[in-house]
């Protein structure tokens, strides 16, 4: 199986690659908070079209971010269905199980079409952003805040994103070596999952301990020179445009 590509940094010269790392992220939230509020079918198609315009502009492959995503559909279906059972209203006739309504049919839809879309804002994110980069973003807003060790948290959150594709990349391995072993064949779901999680657990974390030896090693402090930032003014015209379509969204 080839490697995920979701979540990891791929290198390209783009628009939104070349963006001030602080606009960008800041672009980032502006989006994921009209996801969150949004509260209308419409509102997330708007935004829908234009985080997909986003996602061609940076170069990021639609088709693969459709075949990577399916990993996420089994929490997404339970959502809906969860929603569907607990959300009193309007009963759906026809049905051979009882108590799913409309209502709660439609809000498990809107609530799973809002986690899909926070998944693209997070993997354009990620995607068009490096490690290092992130980081030192992270760091430039934490650093007037009082009280709070800025390159500390910074390194944390590079090191979360820097975790995530690794236990993807693992995941899909085992997957791989299960069916070759025809695990995958067994009919008891329970013996399935803990022969994926025990391992991958394992994993993550010999691969978090290889993390800070190697930190260690090189002797990393969070003594460091403070990152100098450029914006342009491309970098002001495209958070003028997320503005005007969270905006637009949210208001109108």
């Amino acid at each position: 199986m080839a490697e995920l590509t979701l979540f990891h940094y791929i290198a390209k010269k783009t628009l939104i690659h070349g963006m001030d790392g602080r606009i960008k992220l800041i672009c980032m939230i502006l989006f994921t908070m009209a996801v969150g509020f949004s509260q209308k079918g419409l509102d997330l198609a708007v935004l829908t079209a234009v985080l997909l315009m986003v996602y061609m502009a940076a170069g990021l492959s639609i088709k693969r971010l459709m075949t990577e995503i399916r990993y996420f559909l089994v929490l997404i279906g339970i959502i809906v269905v969860a929603h569907s059972f607990t959300i009193p209203g309007t009963a759906i006739p026809g049905l051979p199980v009882q108590g799913m309504t409309w209502e709660g049919l439609r809000s498990g839809l809107l609530f799973g079409w809002r986690l899909m879309l926070m998944l693209i804002i997070g993997n354009i994110m990620t995607g068009t952003t490096s490690f290092s980069l992130f980081k030192n973003v992270v760091e430039w807003f934490l650093r007037p805040v009082p009280f709070i060790p800025a390159a500390r948290v910074a390194m944390m959150f590079s090191l979360t994103l820097v975790l995530i594709p690794v236990i993807f990349d693992q995941a899909s391995e085992m997957l791989d070596a299960q069916k070759a072993r025809c695990i995958d064949g067994r009919k008891n779901p329970i013996a399935r999952i803990s022969f994926l999680a025990g391992p991958l657990l394992f994993h993550t974390f010999m691969r978090a301990d290889e993390i800070v030896q190697a930190m260690e090693s090189r002797c990393y402090s969070e003594v460091r020179t403070p990152t100098a930032f450029q914006t342009t003014p491309t970098d002001w015209l495209l958070l003028g445009f997320t503005v005007a379509a969270c905006l637009m969204v949210l208001l109108i």
